[in-house]
C-alpha cells in the first residue's frame, strides 16, 4: 500500500519573478517554437505563439507558470516568454513530463489559498505550503515511479472516455455539410439593437468566498468573474435563497467575462449580471451562445476593471444582430450558425484526442 508524506513546496520548487514584456515585441507565428504566456486562465495560459524574440531570454521548458490574476498553474513543455504578473516555478527534483503532470494537479489544489493573499505575499505563502505526496517506503523519498504509473493510467482512461463520449453522442461526426458551409460563408445584414430591449437584466446575489467555504460540496455552480471553466469556481450545496435562475447569459461585472449558464447558479458578486430573454421562446442554448459572442465582442473593449459594466450602464449599450428578409432578428440563422461552429470546434477536439493517443502509444513503447 502506498504511503504519503507532507513536503513543503519551497523544498520541491523554486518560485521566481520573470521578466515580462508587452506582446508588441512578439514575432507572431502559429508554427513558432515559443509560447507567450500571460495571466489568462484560457488556452493553457498561452496568449500567442512566437518566433524567438530579439534581446529576450526565454524561460526554460519543463517548468510551470503561475498567472497571478486567477492563481492558475500550467505546465510548460516548451520554451516560453511571459507577460506581466506571471511567476516561473522550477522543480528542484529530477523530473519527467508524467511526474510534472502529477505535480500540476497538486499545485492546482492550492490556487484557492493563493487567491486569498496579496500578490506581494504569494512567493512566501507558496514556499510554506505543504502538500501530501507518495513516498518510497524503502528510501522515504518521493516515489516518482508511482506518480508516473498513476498519471499514465489516468491519461489512458481519459482518452478512452473522451473517445467513447464522442462516439456515443455522435460528436465524432464533425464533417461539415453543404448547408453548414453555406451558413458559415453567408453574410447576413445586421441591425443595431439595445440590449435592454431584448433582455431582462438583473443583478445576481452576492455570496462571499468566506461564506462558500462553510458550505459543503454540491451540484450548484458557484460563479465568479474569472475567465476559464465557464466562470465556474466550484460546485456547492447552495441555499435556495442564494440561487439565481440559469438558462441565461451571465456577465462577470468587474472583468467583462461573458458566458452562457445552463443550470441554476450562485454568484460571488452583486455586480455580476444575468440576462434573460424577454421572449421565452428564444431562450435556447445555441441562440444564447451566439449572444455571448456578440455581447463580448461589442462590450469587452468598452469596460474594464476600473470602469466596469453595471445594470444602469447596460441600458444604453448597443449590439449588432443579423436580420432576416422581413427585417426581424434572425434567431434561426444564429442557431444554425452556432451548430456549424460547434462542428469546427469538435473537429479540433478529435484531432487533439488523436494526438494524445499517439503520444500515449509513444510513451508505452
Amino acid at each position: 500500500m502506498t504511503e504519503f508524506k507532507y513536503f513543503k513546496l519551497g523544498d520541491l520548487f523554486k518560485i521566481e519573478k520573470v521578466t515580462g514584456f508587452n506582446k508588441n515585441e512578439l514575432r507572431n507565428n502559429a508554427n513558432g517554437k515559443y509560447d507567450y504566456v500571460t495571466r489568462t486562465s484560457l488556452n493553457n495560459g498561452v496568449e500567442s505563439i512566437t518566433d524567438k524574440v530579439p534581446n529576450r531570454i526565454p524561460n526554460e521548458p519543463h517548468t510551470f507558470s503561475l498567472g497571478l490574476l486567477q492563481m492558475t498553474f500550467f505546465y510548460r513543455e516548451r520554451p516560453w516568454y511571459a507577460g506581466q504578473f506571471v511567476r516561473k516555478i522550477t522543480p528542484k527534483f529530477k523530473n519527467s513530463d508524467l511526474v510534472n503532470l502529477y505535480m500540476l494537479t497538486c499545485l492546482r489544489k492550492i490556487s484557492r489559498i493563493l487567491l486569498g493573499v496579496l500578490v506581494r505575499d504569494v512567493d512566501n505563502t507558496f514556499n510554506n505550503i505543504s502538500i501530501k505526496l507518495p513516498i518510497d517506503t524503502k528510501t522515504n523519498e518521493l516515489d516518482f515511479k508511482y506518480m508516473e504509473e498513476l498519471d499514465f493510467k489516468y491519461m489512458e482512461d481519459r482518452v478512452k472516455a473522451l473517445a467513447n463520449y464522442l462516439t456515443v453522442t455522435g460528436l465524432d461526426d464533425y464533417e461539415l455539410t453543404d448547408n453548414d458551409k453555406k451558413v458559415l460563408s453567408y453574410k447576413p445584414k445586421f441591425k443595431d439593437y439595445k440590449i435592454w430591449d431584448i433582455f431582462k437584466v438583473i443583478n445576481t446575489h452576492s455570496i462571499l468566498k468566506s461564506q462558500v467555504a462553510k458550505l459543503s460540496e454540491g451540484n450548484t455552480p458557484y460563479l465568479t468573474a474569472a475567465e476559464g471553466n465557464n466562470a465556474v469556481f466550484s460546485y456547492i450545496n447552495c441555499p435556495k435563497e442564494w440561487i439565481d435562475e440559469g438558462n441565461c447569459v451571465f456577465i462577470g461585472g468587474k472583468t467583462m467575462v461573458v458566458t452562457y449558464q445552463e443550470k441554476d447558479f450562485c454568484s460571488n458578486d452583486s455586480h455580476n449580471l444575468a440576462l434573460y430573454f424577454k421572449q421565452d421562446e428564444y431562450r435556447k442554448p445555441l441562440i444564447q451562445q451566439y449572444f455571448v459572442g456578440v455581447i463580448r465582442k461589442a462590450l469587452s473593449q468598452k469596460y474594464s476593471w476600473g470602469d466596469s459594466i453595471s445594470k444602469s450602464k447596460i441600458k444604453k449599450d448597443i449590439i449588432s444582430l443579423p436580420i432576416d428578409k422581413k427585417g426581424d432578428i434572425d434567431f434561426q440563422y444564429m442557431e444554425i450558425y452556432i451548430k456549424a461552429v460547434q462542428k469546427l470546434t469538435i473537429k479540433n477536439v478529435v484531432k487533439y484526442k488523436d494526438r494524445v493517443i499517439a503520444k500515449t502509444k509513444e510513451i508505452v513503447n
